[in-house]
């Protein structure tokens, strides 16, 4: 009874770390708003997209997740999209990111190239 009293123990923590990570992933936040992070795309991007695109923009969950090149594969109008209404996937940004902070990060995706 003992060994599985552990076991069931170490497989709650396991899901229970999973949980977690899930709940801090892509777009989630430190429970300011969006548009208190300003204007500046880095802080935008550190904000909502780091946690699944990675701190060097070399994507954290798979390939298609790699923006260091993004800028050579999508213009500016098609990186808005994707970041607004998102898929493949991404989940859309349009309710969470401003117009504003939307262009600024497609701006600076936009040249990564």
């Amino acid at each position: 009874m003992r060994r599985y009293v552990g076991k069931s123990a170490a497989t709650g923590a396991i899901l229970l770390s999973l949980t977690a990570f899930a709940l801090t992933g892509c777009g989630a936040d430190s429970g300011k708003s969006p548009q208190a992070a300003g204007g500046d795309a880095e802080t935008i991007y550190k904000k909502q997209c780091l946690s699944c695109h990675g701190d060097q923009l070399q994507g954290r969950i798979g390939p298609s997740t790699n923006l260091t090149k993004v800028g050579g594969k999508l213009d500016r109008e098609q990186i808005v999209a994707q970041i607004s209404k998102g898929g493949n996937g991404m989940p859309g940004f349009k309710g969470k990111l401003n117009e504003t902070e939307i262009g600024t990060l497609a701006d600076w995706l936009a040249a990564k190239k």
